[in-house]
Formats: structure tokens, C-alpha cells, sequence
């Protein structure tokens, strides 16, 4: 990322670092209900290129604390509650309904990075203070939609997915979670002999909305941005999968959230994720 000078006669840039773990696990409940609850580990590291003095940016991470954070590498916990309210069976459509919720840790921000105060000539002070964390320390509610299909190859399986987050109210230190949509395509081909694996696409769209600091917008919170992606799947005897996938998220609307006004401003940005998932052949006793 970089960004034009904000004030203090020079510009800011730096490399932005997220290695985050996400376990899940899901419980089929019935027939009918299923139950999945997830958990966000990781840490984001700021490695920032200047020389110059700011108290905007520096070379930090998110497990250790600072004046307005408190480090750690606990993220939030999610969980989704589904009805699978449409199934035809192995090869045929299939429709699930969620609702659940976000619980945040304790590892937040803990006062606005944007506060300021002014100087004899009017000039805005800005304190030392971070804009990332492992949470947002907010309570949030949220609905998820899946609607899939199974299918013969050469596309076995194509999808589309919607969800909706939205905070309870404010955390205690004041921050108020954006509301936010997402709209995701799926497709994963048969297996193809050249790569020994199945190829996936994913369209994703996001919408965030404004979030606030004791009850003002945030500057540059709002934003849109879609992100295209391909992957591998691997199938192995063992009821096991594997993927690996990149994702190039494009901004279409909305700034950068790491600054405190509207300069000339450069954001690029990948997501590369390998995942496994594992299929239990288990029975939880009381739920037999």
C-alpha cells in the first residue's frame, strides 16, 4: 500500500502481512440441521517503509499490545446454525439456511485511531495508535443462504452463497462493526489428469458499509470489492480433501481504511489459502 502525504510533508507506504487459521467443525445435528462453529487464529504484521517519524504507521504486529490495542492471537469465534431445506440427493439441488452469530475476543482495538486535537495553528495532533487487530470486538448476528448443485462432469459442483453480519450494538471501547454483504460463485470441474486434480473458480463480492467510533463514521470504512480466484482440489482415500486457491481482491469503491484523510493512494493485495477437510465416519452418542 502507499498513500500521498497526510499532512506531515511526506509519503507512507509498507507491506500489509495476515497469516490467519480458521478450524471449523461441523455436527450434523439431524437430518435435517447441522451446526458449525470456527475459530480465527493469526496474526497481521505491518512492515512499514519510511525513514521518517509518524505516529500513524511502524514496523508492528498484532499479537504484542500498544497504546490503543491489546495484542493476542485469538480472532473471533463464529457460529452458524444450518437447515438444509432442499436436498435431491448425491446429483440434484441443494438448499441451506443459516443464522448464527460472532463472539469477539478480547484481542481489539481499544480506542479510535482517528482522535485528534489541534495545534496553535489549527494543525491536527494525531497520538501514537494502531489500526489493526484480531478482532473488532463487537457482537455480531449473521444469515447465510447456500444454494448448490451437484452435477456430471465436467462440472461437478457449482454454487452460489449470500451472507449478511451485522453488530448488536457497540463494543465497550466504543467501535461499532460495519454491516456487511457478501455474494459468492463456486464451480469445481471433475478431476483433470493433466493437473491430477480439479480445478475450482470462485466470484466473490463484498460490501461493507460504514463503521463508527463512538457513534462518528470512520473515515474510508465504506467500500466495495470483488475478487476473482482459482484453486486445486485434491480427493484422497481417506475421506480427506485438499485446496489451495488465489485470490486477487479488487477495490471497486471505498480507501483505504489505514488513513486518516483523502490522499492519491495505492492498494494491491493477494490471498493465498491451503485448506484441508476431513470427513468423520463418528457418531456424537446423544445424538444418535
Amino acid at each position: 500500500w502507499w498513500h500521498d502525504d497526510i499532512g506531515e510533508g511526506f509519503a507512507h507506504s509498507g507491506l500489509l502481512y495476515s497469516h490467519i487459521m480458521t478450524p471449523s467443525l461441523s455436527i450434523g445435528l439431524s437430518d435435517y440441521f447441522n451446526m458449525t462453529i470456527s475459530q480465527t487464529l493469526g496474526i497481521r504484521t505491518m512492515d512499514y517503509k519510511g525513514d521518517n517519524y509518524t505516529p500513524h504507521h511502524r514496523d508492528e504486529h498484532s499479537s504484542s499490545s500498544f497504546l490503543n490495542a491489546i495484542g493476542g492471537l485469538l480472532g473471533d469465534t463464529r457460529f452458524m446454525l444450518r437447515y438444509l431445506a432442499l436436498n435431491d440427493g448425491w446429483v440434484g439441488n441443494h438448499f441451506f439456511a443459516g443464522i448464527g452469530f460472532v463472539m469477539p475476543s478480547k484481542n481489539r482495538l481499544t480506542k479510535s485511531p482517528f482522535e485528534y486535537t489541534l495545534d496553535e495553528d489549527g494543525n491536527k495532533v494525531f497520538d501514537e495508535h494502531r489500526h489493526f487487530s484480531m478482532s473488532e470486538g463487537t457482537y455480531q448476528w449473521m444469515i447465510d443462504l447456500q444454494y448448490y448443485k451437484k452435477s456430471t462432469p465436467p462440472i461437478i459442483f457449482w454454487g452460489v452463497s449470500s451472507s449478511i453480519s451485522h453488530p448488536f450494538k457497540e463494543s465497550p471501547e466504543g467501535f461499532l462493526s460495519p454491516t456487511r454483504i457478501n455474494l459468492t460463485f463456486n464451480l469445481l470441474t471433475q478431476k483433470i489428469k493433466l493437473l491430477n486434480a480439479s480445478l475450482g473458480l470462485t466470484l466473490a463480492y463484498e460490501y461493507s458499509g460504514d463503521s463508527k467510533w463512538n457513534g462518528e463514521i470512520a473515515p474510508n470504512s465504506k467500500g466495495e470489492v470483488f475478487s476473482p480466484g482459482l484453486g486445486l482440489t485434491w480427493r484422497s482415500k481417506n475421506q480427506s480433501e485438499y485446496s489451495l486457491n488465489l485470490v486477487l481482491p479488487q477495490t471497486l469503491t471505498g480507501d483505504l481504511a489505514e488513513i486518516e484523510s483523502e490522499p492519491d493512494q495505492t492498494l494491491k493485495s493477494f490471498q493465498l489459502s491451503f485448506g484441508i477437510r476431513k470427513t468423520f465416519d463418528y457418531i456424537v452418542p446423544f445424538l444418535d
